[in-house]
C-alpha cells in the first residue's frame, strides 16, 4: 500500500493524516470483503491515531470522508456518536464562497500532537479561559451555519474572525509573528480570517472583501513575502 500524500506539505493543518488513515482503513476492509460504514471508519481512525500516539480526534476524517459543507455534532461521552448534517446552501452562495474564499500557505510547519495534549489538559482541568472559549466556538459554529444557509457570506466572514480570536484563548501558539504579519499585510483585502487545524504554521483561510480577487491577494503577498514560501493556493467548495 502506497500512502504518499502528493503536493500537500506536512503540518499543513488540512487534516491529511486522518483523511489518509481513513482511506487506508476503508481500503483494507474492502480488501477483506467488508464494506464499512462511515461511522466505522471514523471510529477506527480515532483508535489508530491513539495507538500511533498522534492524539487526533474525529473531526479531520469526518471532514474529509463526508462530502460537502456540513454541521458535525456529537454527544458527550467516551463513545462518540457523530452526526453530520449537510447545510442547505444555495448554488449562488457556494459560487460566492468559491470567489471569495482563499487558502494562504505560511511556509511553516507545525505538528498538532503536543498542542492536542495541552488543549485537552486545560479542558479536563476546567481552565476557565479555555472552557469559555470552547463554549463560544460551539455557538459560533451554529451561527455560521445560519448565516451560510441565509446566504450571508459577509456575516459568515465576521464569525470566522471571531472564531480566530477565541482560538487564541485556547492555544496562544496558534499564532506567531509570521501569521500576525501575513494577516496585517492583507487586512484591507479580507472580511474574515482563521487558521486551519492547529495553526502556528500550515495554512490560513480568509474570506475576501467583495470585489477583491485571489490575484489581488496573491500580488499583495508577493510584494511582501516573495520567495519566503508564503503563497495563495487554489481551492473550491463542491
Amino acid at each position: 500500500m502506497n500512502t504518499r500524500v502528493i503536493d500537500i506539505p506536512k503540518g499543513s493543518g488540512l487534516g491529511t493524516s486522518s483523511i489518509l488513515a481513513g482511506a487506508c482503513v476503508k481500503a483494507l476492509l474492502q480488501a477483506m470483503g467488508q464494506e464499512p460504514t462511515d461511522e466505522e471508519v471514523f471510529e477506527r481512525v480515532l483508535c489508530m491515531e491513539q495507538l500511533m500516539s498522534t492524539g487526533g480526534g474525529w473531526q479531520d476524517q469526518v471532514g474529509g470522508i463526508v462530502p460537502g459543507i456540513k454541521m458535525v455534532t456529537t454527544r458527550p461521552g467516551l463513545s462518540q456518536k457523530i452526526t453530520c448534517t449537510p447545510l442547505a446552501i444555495s448554488e449562488e452562495t457556494v459560487a460566492e464562497l468559491n470567489d471569495r474564499f482563499a487558502l494562504i500557505y505560511t511556509g511553516q510547519r507545525r505538528l498538532a500532537r503536543n498542542l492536542l495534549r495541552d488543549v485537552v489538559g486545560k479542558y479536563v482541568c476546567n481552565d476557565e479561559t479555555s472552557i469559555k472559549a470552547h463554549d463560544a466556538i460551539q455557538r459560533l459554529a451554529v451561527l455560521m451555519r445560519y448565516e451560510l444557509e441565509k446566504g450571508n457570506v459577509d456575516g459568515f466572514a465576521q464569525l470566522l474572525t471571531e472564531h480566530w480570536q477565541e482560538s487564541q484563548h485556547i492555544d496562544a501558539g496558534s499564532t506567531n509573528t509570521c501569521i500576525d504579519q501575513i494577516f496585517a499585510v492583507i487586512d484591507d483585502l479580507v472580511d474574515g480570517k482563521m487558521i486551519c487545524g492547529a495553526g502556528g504554521g500550515g495554512f490560513l483561510q480568509v474570506v475576501l472583501k467583495k470585489g477583491v480577487s485571489k490575484d489581488d491577494l496573491r500580488e499583495r503577498q508577493n510584494e511582501v513575502f516573495q520567495d519566503s514560501g508564503v503563497d495563495v493556493w487554489d481551492c473550491a467548495f463542491v
